[in-house]
């Protein structure tokens, strides 16, 4: 099983206690055997960052390897882990990496729809469902021409609260369909976000959330590729019962987890 969506207290938002060790130790009481570390990442290089941005550069990212090599091989935990870094993506072809700095790391997430940062990624007066469901849309289709993406982080998640259904049953299947076709071609793929699955609405069957059975079923059939992320920032969502939750899920949506999607 992987994990190449975690975070350690390299992010800012990251609980303080998240050190690589740490996260490390629990992912490997979760039956995790490949990784990927993908912190919070804005390169120096690219103009625009927030305040909360700034001090997440790709130097401070990147001394995540220096942490690595203190380690012992005990302490490594006999995982595979991947460098990576989960950049931002605010719109109009904006991106916070450079080309030349996505290639220092071993993949690159982009997060299509970091909604939750107002007047920033999501404008500020954008609360209409029917207006949500088009950014969302549109912001996909672009991620999905990065060309140094590797992968699109939580796709399609709704950061306001109990708004899941109502903002994701307005988009068809054939809207689907166009957009997981387009990442498909572009070898871009898809999260299957472990937090977002924890995300609850009117909706779900069996536990698990039925707008996300619905999209995740249609980009398979698409012929979309797929990779597990915990999204973890601390140690609690690293929990063995949430990655049998995630595999429960993925079976249900007819997906095949590889064991290193990054091969």
């Amino acid at each position: 099983m992987h994990d190449i969506h975690f975070h350690t207290n390299l992010s800012s938002c990251a609980k303080r206690e998240s050190s690589l060790k740490v996260m490390l130790k629990h992912l490997k009481e979760s039956g995790v055997t490949t990784a990927g570390v993908a912190n919070h990442t804005w390169d120096s290089k690219v103009p625009g960052a927030s305040a909360w941005y700034a001090p997440q550069n790709v130097e401070h990212v990147l001394s995540v390897k220096e942490e690595y090599k203190a380690l012992s091989e005990e302490e490594r935990c006999g995982i595979k882990l991947y460098f990576g870094c989960e950049t931002e993506y605010v719109g109009q072809g904006r991106v916070a990496l450079k080309r030349e700095s996505a290639r220092l790391f071993d993949f690159v997430l982009v997060p299509a729809h970091h909604f939750h940062m107002k007047n920033f990624v999501c404008p500020v007066e954008l609360e209409d469902a029917p207006g949500i469901r088009r950014l969302l849309l549109a912001r996909f289709y672009e991620c999905c021409n990065i060309d140094f993406a590797f992968g699109i982080a939580h796709p399609f998640v709704v950061s306001t609260a109990g708004r899941l259904d109502e903002v994701i049953s307005g988009i068809s299947d054939r809207e689907f369909a166009s957009a997981f076709s387009c990442a498909a071609e572009k070898n871009k793929s898809i999260e299957i976000n472990i937090s977002a699955l924890y995300q609850k609405a009117a909706s779900d069957t069996d536990g698990l959330p039925a707008e996300y059975v619905r999209f995740f079923t249609i980009a398979r059939e698409c012929g979309c590729k797929f990779h597990l992320g915990s999204d973890a920032h601390e140690v609690s969502r690293l929990a063995p019962e949430r990655f049998a939750f995630a595999q429960k899920f993925a079976a249900r949506c007819g997906i095949q987890l590889p064991d290193d999607p990054l091969k």
